[in-house]
């Protein structure tokens, strides 16, 4: 009975400190990612903040629509998950692929006279079908551009995007602790694309 009471109350405990933390991180976007300079950004609906653990991909799904202009910068707590993060935009495509399958049947056997004779027989026949398969195309990545924690860009179409990130982590005696999750803000801004030109 102890054994299960002792159980029960770090089980307990420990969905305490998981809804602490993700408590604390809820409005981290708002409180401490920088805002754009230009004043006709807006901030967009889609923005988010949460727990994220050292050395685990996180995913964010959001959709950009055709005609507006975003900017998604980043903001995290550098005594847990280190100096940068690793961030990438990137898109899912359903693309079609032609594959070829053997599909096994029964026929009827059929006497000289063309009349079942009540036996069966089995018969494998190929066919083609099409499938559709995600596949991930990066749109940008932070590795490629000095390790911005922002980005921003014209959407000319609209679409699903997944803003992916991982920490690193504090590197060994800098200051680490022992703790592996922390708090990041993704902040996502938009306005209407600007009519430039002629």
């Amino acid at each position: 009975m102890r054994t299960l009471r002792n159980t029960l109350t770090a089980a307990v405990c420990s969905l305490s400190v998981f809804a602490l933390a993700q408590s604390e991180c809820g409005d981290y976007h708002k409180f401490n990612c920088a805002r754009a300079s230009d004043a006709r950004f807006s901030i967009n609906g889609q923005s988010k903040s949460a727990s994220v653990q050292v050395g685990v991909p996180t995913e964010l799904n959001i959709i950009v629509y055709k005609g507006q202009d975003y900017r998604i910068s980043l903001c995290h707590d550098q005594k847990v998950l280190g100096d940068q993060l690793s961030i990438r935009l990137v898109e899912k495509i359903r693309e079609p692929r032609e594959v070829t399958e053997q599909v096994k049947e029964k026929q009827a056997v059929l006497d000289a006279d063309g009349n079942p004779t009540g036996e069966e027989k089995e018969v494998v026949r190929t066919e083609k079908k099409t499938v559709y398969e995600d596949q991930r195309k990066v749109l940008w990545d932070n590795a490629e551009h000095d390790m911005a924690n922002e980005v921003e860009f014209s959407a000319s179409s609209s679409k699903r995007v997944i803003v992916e990130v991982m920490a690193p982590g504090v590197p060994e005696g800098k200051n680490k602790k022992d703790v592996d999750i922390g708090c990041v803000g993704i902040l996502i801004e938009h306005m209407p694309t600007p009519n430039i030109g002629f």
